[in-house]
């Protein structure tokens, strides 16, 4: 099968398997993988782990061969969360033998057709400048296979999933009396959410708890209209609060005591309360994010930053501020501040919810009513890849020379009396996506249809 260049994303690299991508393209991606880090290193080993989709060993064990073939050893940590993976890649680090990188084989919250290779740098972040990089090998430079070819290591998974547990049992209390309910999705995190929970003293109820990468039971996605049956269990019994993963498990979604899912934003926003220090006070979130960040934030003594999109961005930024966390509003949480790690997991900071509510008696569903909430709407329109940056430049010339107060960091956002809307091409679909939020209905509505005329012009003057 020849590679298309669309498989090709900006955080990954993502198609349907058997039809996009296989087992031949994923062994010449992991040469080429294998290539880029021989540019910088003559010898080392690099690890790799999969997801639990029917497609993944498959693709864990090609991408394997090939980084293989270009010299390097392979460490196969095997079907595991991508918080686990990322966690032994980043222990790894702290070492005497670090890894050279990492591979994780998953499609995130596609759906079970889709498959996809992610590259990690040794502290568990993601690439964004590499990604470019090894696409240009993939297609412009013939992929040579090293004199020597590596080793690969099948390495304990069990091992690796009591690792995590100890470690994370080392950042979180005793949560003794909580009863939580988990929805896994059939995802990885079937291997561990559920006893992970149990070790701490919760009380579990836990659904579509065995790995299938089918998804048989509802969608990877974690959306709330995706959580019936979890939103169902919780609105019939008595939990503290419920959480469902995406199928690699590094996003999560939070439905409180009487049922009603809780935005992310008010989730950083309560999990901030217990890891804000006056040395570590940042907190980042991505540019779609509600307002009442910008309210909530600084009452708790905490400095907000508008980062842009995409989770691998997000860890860059990590870098370079001293921050506490930082939430996307697609559900990845991360909190360095408790983990000492960039990358994000939703599991420790589920945890780390369910402790805050241990310690204070708060009810999840008084804190959420406590923190506003304005209406909000995400819109997206078709848009071809070849014009839609182009349409992103054209609109951020338009709304600067009109005068408005915007930020360019990720699309053009404008700051409106009242509320703000957000235009930014997407990184891996050929639209153009719009936020909205204002202080009431009318308000919405009347900056979508403003806007949505702004956009449409911008079109025809491309076009």
């Amino acid at each position: 099968m020849d590679a298309s260049q669309d498989i090709f994303r900006a955080y990954d690299i993502r198609g349907v398997y058997g039809t996009e991508l296989d087992a031949e393209i994923g062994e010449q991606v992991g040469l080429v993988f294998g290539n880029y880090l021989r540019k910088s290193n003559s010898h080392g080993t690099v690890s790799i782990g999969c997801d639990a989709r029917i497609s993944s060993p498959e693709l864990q064990a090609a991408v394997s061969r090939g980084i293989s073939r270009a010299g390097f050893d392979v460490d196969v940590i095997g079907m595991v969360p991508i918080p686990v993976a990322n966690f032994c890649t980043w222990k790894a680090s702290l070492g005497d033998k670090p890894y050279l990188a990492g591979v994780y084989i998953t499609a995130s919250h596609n759906p079970a057709e889709y498959n996809g290779i992610r590259f990690r740098h040794p502290d568990g972040a993601g690439y964004t400048e590499g990604n470019i990089e090894i696409k240009r090998m993939f297609f412009e430079e013939p992929a040579e296979d090293h004199s020597e070819t590596g080793n690969v290591n099948i390495l304990s998974t069990e091992e690796a999933l009591k690792d995590y547990t100890d470690f994370v049992k080392s950042k979180v209390g005793n949560l003794e009396g909580m009863r939580i309910a988990l929805d896994p999705g059939n995802g990885v995190g079937s291997l561990i959410i559920d006893e992970i929970f149990q070790k701490f003293g919760v009380e579990t109820s836990c659904i579509n708890n065995e790995p299938d990468g089918r998804f048989p039971n509802r969608p990877s996605e974690p959306a709330p209209k995706n959580l019936s049956e979890l939103i169902g269990l919780a609105k019939n019994e008595k939990f503290d609060f419920s959480v469902a993963y995406d199928g690699d498990a590094d996003r999560c979604v939070f439905i409180d005591d009487v049922g009603l899912p809780v935005t992310p934003e008010k989730i950083g926003i309560i999990v901030a309360k217990s890891l804000i220090t006056p040395e570590s006070n940042k907190v980042l979130a991505g540019v779609p994010c509600s307002m009442i960040l910008e309210d909530e934030i600084p009452k708790i003594g905490g400095k907000l930053i508008w980062i842009r999109v995409g989770d691998v961005f997000v860890c860059e930024e990590l870098k370079k501020h001293n921050a506490a966390l930082a939430l996307e509003i697609s559900a990845h949480f991360f909190a360095p501040g408790l983990t000492d790690f960039i990358f994000d997991d939703p599991i420790i900071f589920s945890l780390k919810l369910a402790e805050y509510l241990h310690k204070t008696g708060s009810n999840l569903s008084q804190l959420s009513r406590d923190i506003p909430s304005y209406p909000y709407e995400e819109m997206k329109f078709s848009c071809p890849d070849a014009l839609k940056f182009k349409v992103n430049e054209y609109l951020t010339d338009f709304f600067s020379s009109k005068g408005y107060k915007v930020e360019t960091i990720d699309g053009v956002k404008i700051w409106l009396d009242g509320g703000w809307v957000l235009l930014r091409p997407s990184n891996t679909q050929p639209v153009m996506r719009m936020f909205v939020e204002a202080m009431d209905k009318p308000g919405l509505e009347k900056i979508k249809s403003e806007f949505r005329s702004y956009f449409d012009d911008a079109v025809r003057a491309i076009s």
